[in-house]
């Protein structure tokens, strides 16, 4: 049996080969785009002596799909008359020039931080929807082998949710982690593969057995289609074209919401006017402690403002003394305050969103984004893996309206009473 490459295969050849550095082949289940790939980095491997990296976020999936499947399977009807060497100690490939074609998993440390004290010509995420992008950016600054191929970056998936990092990237043109346009959007191009365009080469009850799934189901696995991003999405009730307006400081008292977290630490400064809260800025430090998160909220004339907090302030320290008598010594108010539980402080939020109660300044690009891919997990909000840079800035705007407009009554609190404007 020899390989005929589908239209759709051919598309994918033709999309792998153009200027862009970074390719996603995406759609439905068994649609041919783990085998193309596979056959290119052969291709490219074969030009010239060279290191390549096959990753998945196990490694044992990647060694039973890739190592003992795919790639096998490949080399069997593409290159029949290629003699590679099989390393199945360390799971490397070495062709005739002395290529390598490696395996690799992100779950063995071991393996990882050999591997990726190498550099390689083309790295491959396979099934990269389960990997997190942080995983992705450490990979790729291994991205640096000389030699005379172009350096590549692909990725395959079956396509998740709209706020996972892939959708993003390749189908919104934005950095995943600020929400902000690409720098080079020539750079990213994508192509959508389904199984029905793969019919040569898959049986056809599996075509029905997708057709029979429950909707979600089909339509990320047949359809080859992203997911709603509000399924799941913590602040369901936030609509970019409504809640993101420009806004202007107005006299009266400034609001300081702020969540003590080394990496980032976060604030915003908010004004609450007629029922409305107006979020005006946002200061967020990738690495910093409440003397350097001082030091950014002066630099915008903010002394002297309220601050309402994430309450462990007052035992947090970050120095001999607490977070709470550091904001106090540079010129803050601090406000008592009782952290509710997570999904009272959300569902209040989704309250206020929903009612128009919430204006934010596009310049806050951090809690837009926050806002746009904070999601649930196991009841839970997930800091793990994409989304452990996340939560952080949106747990400040959870404070501030848990504090001046919760979900129940309380004893009208001192800030109130002072009529904020």
């Amino acid at each position: 049996m020899s390989f005929k490459k589908t239209d759709i295969q051919r598309q994918a050849i033709d999309v792998l080969s153009s200027s862009s550095k970074y390719v996603a082949l995406f759609g439905g289940s068994r649609s041919g785009k783990t085998f193309i790939l596979i056959y290119a980095i052969i291709i490219r491997a074969s030009k010239e002596k060279s290191r390549h990296a096959i990753i998945r976020h196990r490694f044992n999936a990647v060694k039973r799909s890739v190592w003992r499947d795919t790639l096998p399977k490949v080399l069997r009807l593409c290159f029949p008359k290629l003699k590679p060497k099989w390393n199945n100690t360390d799971f490397i490939l070495e062709l005739p020039n002395g290529s390598e074609i490696m395996m690799l998993g992100l779950d063995d440390a071991e393996r990882t931080e050999k591997i990726l004290g190498l550099e390689f010509s083309t790295i491959y995420f396979n099934e990269s929807s389960q990997i997190d992008y942080s995983s992705v950016q450490t990979a790729i600054s291994r991205l640096a082998e000389k030699n005379e191929l172009k350096k590549r970056v692909w990725f395959d998936f079956n396509p998740p949710k709209k706020n996972h990092w892939s959708y993003y990237l390749f189908i919104k043109k934005l950095e995943p982690i600020d929400g902000i346009p690409l720098k080079s959007p020539n750079d990213y191009d994508s192509l959508k593969m389904n199984p029905k365009q793969n019919l040569e080469n898959i049986d056809a009850d599996y075509i029905a057995l997708l057709e029979g799934m429950p909707e979600k189901e089909r339509a990320r696995f047949l359809d080859g289609e992203f997911t709603d991003e509000s399924d799941g999405q913590a602040y369901y009730s936030f609509r970019e074209d409504e809640h993101v307006k420009p806004t202007e400081i107005q006299y009266g008292t400034k609001i300081i919401g702020m969540d003590f977290n080394v990496s980032p630490f976060c604030s915003i400064m908010v004004q609450y006017l007629g029922g409305v809260f107006f979020v005006h800025d946002e200061t967020c430090l990738d690495v910093g402690d409440t003397y350097r998160m001082c030091d950014a909220l002066k630099k915008k004339n903010l002394e002297g403002s309220i601050v309402i907090p994430d309450s462990t302030g007052a035992n947090r320290k970050t120095s001999g003394k607490s977070d709470f008598n550091i904001l106090r010594e540079n010129g803050f108010t601090i406000e008592s305050t009782t952290n509710p539980f997570v999904l009272d402080r959300v569902n209040n939020v989704n309250r206020l969103l929903a009612a128009g109660r919430i204006i934010i300044n596009p310049k806050c690009k951090k809690l837009i984004n926050d806002l746009h891919k904070v999601s649930w997990k196991n009841n839970e909000l997930d800091q793990s893996g994409a989304s452990k840079d996340l939560t952080h800035v949106s747990d400040c705007l959870g404070y501030v309206c848990w504090k001046l407009d919760p979900i129940v009554s309380f004893k009208k609190n001192t800030i109130e009473q002072q009529s904020i404007r």
